[in-house]
């Protein structure tokens, strides 16, 4: 089929619930997956974009508010999207925020904030479903980490090692869930053109659109990959990035994203 011709009639999928689709690559992904067939759970804290979303996929939607820091909250919220659309066959661990720290400005209430949101609440958000899956040997765990987390870069250093551990945590979990017919997926995607990005200056390459990155992720999901990475540019760069010697890559970063120096040599 021509591209920008009619979509494809839907072909139904189950119940997918992605956290953090009240907006940005959440939002974009709820959509996609709607679009492609599935009965879609919105989970997220602001309520009346989530009903606002809901009203307009309709049928085979339905939505409840939670913060994903709390476990007891995204309990109850996946509970009782579960009663409206019947049990999760995928859930994407999508919520997520950002960290402005840096060498002088590292704020550890800050850094705690962003370790709980990015790394206990895909924690939370698998901990919701699992017991269900296990019981029924089936299931589809998906969560979004970051191709930035699998290389130290001079900035945002907690929000990197916050998705360095997501990527972790997952492939472990891939390893003990295959066994029991459970598919566990990561999420590795480049710069995304979302709210997290409004007001940081450095350099975003290959930049994406919410609505293509929840394209390819959709892709991914529906084949079942145990990672999914995008855009391939990127995902190169990062795979030879970590290969390289550390002094090495070390000067190579100095050239390409240089850490401002304070002036005078005094400390700021």
């Amino acid at each position: 089929m021509a591209r920008g011709g009619p979509a494809p009639a839907a072909i139904p999928r189950g119940v997918a619930i992605v956290t953090g689709s009240s907006s940005g690559l959440g939002q974009a992904l709820a959509r996609e997956l709607h679009r492609r067939g599935w009965r879609v759970g919105l989970v997220a804290r602001r309520a009346e974009r989530l009903e606002a979303l809901a009203t307009e996929l309709g049928e085979g939607t339905a939505w409840a508010a939670a913060d994903v820091r709390d476990a007891p909250g995204l309990f109850a919220a996946v509970r009782k999207i579960e009663r409206a659309l019947g049990a999760c066959d995928l859930i994407v661990a999508n919520a997520g925020t950002s960290s402005s720290s840096s060498l002088t400005r590292l704020d550890p209430e800050e850094a705690a904030r962003t370790l709980r949101v990015n790394v206990e609440g895909v924690v939370h958000s698998v901990a919701a479903v699992l017991p269900g899956m296990l019981e029924r040997n089936a299931g589809h765990v998906a969560a979004v980490s970051s191709l930035a987390g699998e290389v130290g870069l001079p900035m945002a250093a907690i929000y990197l090692a916050s998705k360095a551990a997501v990527t972790r945590f997952m492939d472990c979990l891939r390893l003990q869930a295959r066994p029991r017919g459970i598919v566990v997926t990561t999420i590795l995607p480049g710069f995304l053109a979302t709210d997290m990005l409004d007001g940081t200056r450095f350099p975003k390459p290959f930049l994406l659109q919410p609505d293509e990155a929840a394209r390819r992720i959709a892709d991914g999901l529906e084949r079942r990959k145990a990672r999914i990475l995008f855009p391939w540019p990127t995902a190169l760069a990062v795979a030879v990035a970590r290969r390289l010697p550390t002094g090495l890559y070390d000067r190579i970063i100095r050239l390409l994203l240089p850490v401002p120096r304070p002036k005078n040599g005094s400390a700021t």
